[in-house]
């Protein structure tokens, strides 16, 4: 029976944090929490500044942030592009180091692009808040019905609190087989806080 975990970061002081997207997506940087299709609307040339508030200068395979982007090294993305299965837009992007240099290029934002309604509610622990009452506006505690999840699906986001990337356990087995740096996996039933 397949298990899933919630994907999130992992913040190490050694390691760089993103807390600004750049002024060039700021308009259109909500397509990307919701998971929905960018195409022509990000620009080639992103560049992301590590937060200045935060000294780590490592940039992990997986960047911790708070513009609720997966931000994906090339090996990271490689990985996700050959194992999961999923639909995901990568969109290329440049980590800027605290004096604004390049540090990184070979990163991505991966916009997951496959949704499914499979949260319980009855045994999850959420907050609707917000005007649109199908999206959730708080996540503590997650249970969900694996039957509403496709039998092929391994990475996904949550329909109704899309920021929610779902991993399935044999996916999360090659990631960490693989040695990728910067990832966290939140189980079912465990204490979280996602807004």
């Amino acid at each position: 029976m397949p298990s899933f975990f919630i994907l999130s970061t992992v913040r190490e002081p050694k390691n760089c944090v993103i807390n600004e997207e750049p002024e060039s997506i700021r308009a259109t940087n909500w397509r990307i929490s919701r998971g929905l299709r960018m195409d022509e609307r990000f620009p080639s040339d992103v560049v992301l500044e590590m937060d200045g508030e935060n000294k780590g200068l490592v940039t992990p395979d997986l960047i911790a942030n708070t513009v609720q982007f997966a931000i994906v090294s090339n090996r990271l993305k490689q990985l996700l592009a050959e194992h999961s299965a999923a639909h995901i837009e990568f969109l290329p992007v440049s980590i800027a180091n605290h004096k604004g240099r390049i540090a990184a290029k070979d990163f991505f934002v991966a916009n997951v692009l496959d949704q499914h309604d499979c949260i319980d509610l009855e045994r999850s622990d959420v907050e609707q808040l917000g005007l649109e009452p199908e999206i959730l506006s708080g996540l503590f505690r997650l249970h969900v019905l694996e039957d509403r999840i496709p039998p092929e699906a391994k990475l996904f986001r949550l329909k109704s609190m899309p920021s929610v990337i779902l991993i399935r356990g044999d996916l999360r087995a090659v990631i960490d087989a693989a040695g990728i740096t910067g990832v966290k996996y939140i189980g079912m039933g465990d204490r979280c806080r996602i807004y």
